[in-house]
């Protein structure tokens, strides 16, 4: 069961971008196959580790200092310290320089990975996204930059038009244009839904359901043309 839109400020261009970088992993993750991209979560799981062995150094020399006193303590509080600081650099380091505002890391069968990055400027309602596409050898087929506004995918109401934000990529993201047409040109290609033979109606609706169609076939119902008679009037 899919969650409910989630209504987003027009005036919060944080807001904004959030909703958009949440919207990307779940549509190239579901992209046909060969397109379909699996996410990687090195990076986020990097920084996940680095943050959270800071927070436990500082829980455990908490709770030893309050259990054990200062004196206890006091010869581990400056290597624990040190190691919280040298943590946190690294910590920081790692979301600036490294991840950089990356938003989805993702590679397809054929191992051709997907890299995108967004920013935003304060005040000013444009969401740009770094987009590089490169194969398995390293070469970059596509590096570039692509900018657009959200009000191309959010209305005036503060939702996002999903098929407006997946329209916008393929405008400008090669691979998922192609993608995006080959998904149009399988739905043109499909069979009407219309036409139903014999064998797709007797899967659907069992041998039942197909006796009873050749029966009502073979024998349609006649009206009734009997007519109850009058009574004969009293001269």
């Amino acid at each position: 069961m899919s969650s409910p839109a989630q209504k987003v400020s027009l005036y919060s261009v944080n807001d904004l971008k959030n909703a958009t970088d949440d919207a990307l992993a779940p549509y190239l993750t579901s992209l046909s196959k060969p397109y379909t991209f699996k996410q990687q979560h090195y990076t986020t799981n990097i920084r996940l580790i680095l943050g959270y062995t800071a927070v436990i150094i500082a829980g455990v020399l908490f709770y030893a200092d309050y259990k054990l006193g200062w004196d206890a303590t006091k010869a581990y509080t400056g290597p624990a310290c040190v190691a919280y600081f040298v943590l946190n650099s690294a910590l920081t380091y790692w979301i600036w320089a490294v991840e950089a505002g990356t938003v989805f890391v993702g590679t397809r069968e054929g191992g051709q990975k997907l890299r995108l990055k967004s920013s935003t400027q304060k005040y000013k309602p444009m969401y740009k996204l770094k987009v590089t596409y490169e194969a398995p050898s390293g070469k970059k087929w596509e590096d570039k930059e692509v900018e657009g506004s959200f009000t191309q995918w959010f209305n005036t109401h503060g939702y996002l038009q999903k098929k407006e934000l997946h329209s916008w990529l393929a405008e400008n993201i090669e691979v998922l244009g192609v993608a995006q047409k080959e998904g149009k040109a399988k739905i043109e290609s499909a069979p009407s839904a219309g036409a139903i033979d014999d064998a797709t109606l007797a899967a659907i609706s069992g041998p039942e359901m197909m006796s009873f169609s050749s029966s009502a076939e073979a024998s349609p119902a006649t009206p009734s043309t009997s007519k109850k008679g009058r009574p004969k009037k009293k001269v």
